[in-house]
């Protein structure tokens, strides 16, 4: 295991793995950053997101491979907030402004919404303020790269919003090199060009955020992002799995556990007397979730004509996709 520096902003892994208490989060991992990339970190709960974070930050130890980072420490917003009790707000802020830009500091209070919290400390603050502030110093050292871990978590939706217009701003006016971890699929291309997607037990895939939110390749893309509905199954000796109801992968591998992907925009859903299914809910996409025999399928159909429980007909306009496949 190493770690080296270099002047130039970007950020480099070479065949990293990362370990917590003997279980591999990440094996393998190559990648090379370019200044001013904006990549998002996925994954389910414990795949590895934050300790992938604390790893480039130097704050978790390498099992193997390589890590080149700037020279400068990463501007960071910790999860938990990691905040300094004895200090005001004002002085967080001046601790990690290495320039002590007054300005800079005053206008990351105002685009923060902190100005009148100056003189506060963490434990007279609320949950919401708490977070802004972690935000506000995570900047305040105009940083070439930041680590980002869930920095919406914990915020009302109405400052969401307001941050989910701020934060990617403030990454482009100070071209940072970023990461940011979300559990948010609306997040996703919003906070990177490129998402990294980690599946928890070691493995991982790269690529354009844009495309892997339309088309994912993965299993655990698809379910993060909320396309459509996963099934699982083995194929027979001719690679093929019925789901039932007209649901058919073929070409597979033969004898096989596999994944495939019922896209939502494949799925059709309209009333009907005595239909093949049953209307559920709204999905909270403009979709709905529907019932097909022993199958909660997710469809883009939009519900505003549709009555719960009631039945409708679904039919798919494609087949599965084929996503993973295990013999």
């Amino acid at each position: 295991m190493s770690a080296s520096t270099t002047t130039a902003s970007a950020l480099a892994l070479d065949g990293v793995s990362i370990d917590v208490d003997g279980r591999p989060l990440v094996s393998d991992l190559t990648l090379s950053l370019e200044p001013g990339s904006r990549t998002s970190v996925i994954g389910p709960n414990g795949s590895g997101k934050t300790t992938l974070l604390r790893a480039l930050a130097g704050l978790h130890p390498l099992r193997s491979g390589s890590l080149r980072r700037p020279d400068e420490h990463p501007g960071m917003h910790f999860q938990d907030g990691a905040l300094w009790p004895h200090m005001t707000v004002a002085e967080h802020l001046a601790f990690v402004d290495v320039d002590d830009d007054h300005a800079w500091r005053a206008a990351l209070l105002a685009r923060f919404e902190l100005e009148g919290l100056a003189r506060a400390k963490p434990d007279h603050m609320s949950g919401g303020e708490r977070v802004r502030l972690g935000l506000a110093r995570t900047f305040a050292a105009r940083p070439s790269w930041v680590l980002l871990d869930e920095p919406l978590s914990h915020l009302d939706a109405a400052t969401q919003a307001r941050m989910r217009s701020l934060l990617p701003a403030l990454v482009a006016e100070l071209g940072c090199t970023s990461l940011t971890v979300t559990h948010d699929a609306d997040d996703v291309a919003l906070f990177g060009t490129q998402v990294l997607s980690l599946s928890g037990d070691g493995g991982w895939w790269l690529g354009d955020a844009d495309e892997a939110l339309a088309a994912p390749p993965t299993a655990s893309l698809a379910a993060f992002a909320g396309r459509g509905t996963l099934l699982r199954g083995r194929t027979d000796a001719g690679g093929s799995v019925d789901f039932g109801h007209g649901l058919v992968v073929r070409s597979a591998p033969a004898d096989a556990e596999v994944v495939a992907l019922l896209m939502a925009s494949d799925v059709v859903v309209t009333a009907a007397p005595v239909g093949n299914g049953r209307y559920v809910a709204p999905d909270g996409r403009g979709g709905c979730w529907v019932q097909l025999g022993d199958h909660l399928l997710r469809s883009a159909t939009d519900p505003r004509d549709l009555v719960r429980d009631a039945s409708v007909d679904v039919s798919a306009t494609a087949p599965p996709r084929l996503l993973e496949s295990n013999r």
